[in-house]
């Protein structure tokens, strides 16, 4: 899988950006360099940019994925998740869906933006409203 992921100062976050296929062996790798950087600066904010990333999953396959996120891809509930897409390419349907499917059970926070500053804002204030920095 072709990912650029760098530890953000500025924002407190780890920013994991793919530019592949979307598929379960892809989300797993992607989630694994996220979570070992993530590890390395005691960080709980992982941000998932897919705006250049192809649909290769079925939409039953995600759900079966998604359903069980933090078992499945290593996430802990401790993490805070967001994911930004672009529309264009990720239907906002099918992004609604998968919302819906990883907060629906025991998974970390988990939020799906069509822009990178409300995702980075998402992030921040969950932290911060329970009293994390």
């Amino acid at each position: 899988m072709n990912i650029s992921i760098c530890y953000d100062e500025a924002e407190k976050a780890v920013i994991a950006t793919p530019a592949d296929e979307i598929n379960n062996e892809n989300v797993r790798l992607a989630a694994s360099k996220a979570l070992e950087l993530s590890r390395e600066h005691d960080c709980r904010r992982i941000l998932f940019d897919i705006r250049k990333c192809t649909i290769g999953q079925t939409q039953i396959e995600a759900f079966f994925f998604m359903k069980e996120m933090g078992e499945k891809a290593g996430f802990s509930v401790e993490q805070r998740i967001a994911i930004v897409y672009d529309p264009e390419l990720y239907p906002a349907e099918r992004a609604e869906f998968i919302e819906n499917v990883v907060v629906n059970r025991v998974n970390p926070p988990f939020r799906m933006f069509t822009s990178m500053g409300e995702a980075l804002r998402w992030l921040k204030r969950t932290d911060e409203d329970q009293g994390i920095e």
